[in-house]
């Protein structure tokens, strides 16, 4: 199965960067990210007042979602973090998200449809 990519996106409250950028590596819930075996990689991105978390993916995502948002620590890292972000993924429906997913993928010599 291949490799996919989400990406959600959001701004960041005026003044709040210093501390996100501080709280984010404290807070992350990487132990619970790392018991779901479908997520191969998350990456967080900011600047110019952006905050990004990228994820890398194998399977199903209305499963790996699922099992993502149920868990108890993701919960509790998205409620610390939606103070500095304007639009903070504080939904359970990926719909009503700042979500965009791959379309497709170029490897330097080709396009690839994103497919899972």
């Amino acid at each position: 199965m291949a490799i996919r990519t989400i990406i959600f996106s959001s701004r960041i409250k005026q003044g709040s960067q210093q501390q996100l950028t501080h709280d984010l590596p404290i807070e992350f819930p990487a132990q619970a990210l790392s018991n779901i075996t479908e997520i191969k990689r998350v990456s967080i991105c900011q600047g110019n007042g952006q905050f990004m978390a990228v994820v890398e993916y194998e399977g199903d995502f209305e499963k790996v979602f699922k099992e993502y948002i149920s868990s108890a620590s993701v919960q509790s890292f998205h409620f610390k973090i939606q103070k500095f972000l304007e639009d903070p993924p504080i939904s359970a429906d990926p719909a009503k998200l700042n979500l965009a997913g791959d379309v497709f993928v170029w490897d330097g010599q080709q396009f690839n449809t994103a497919t899972g």
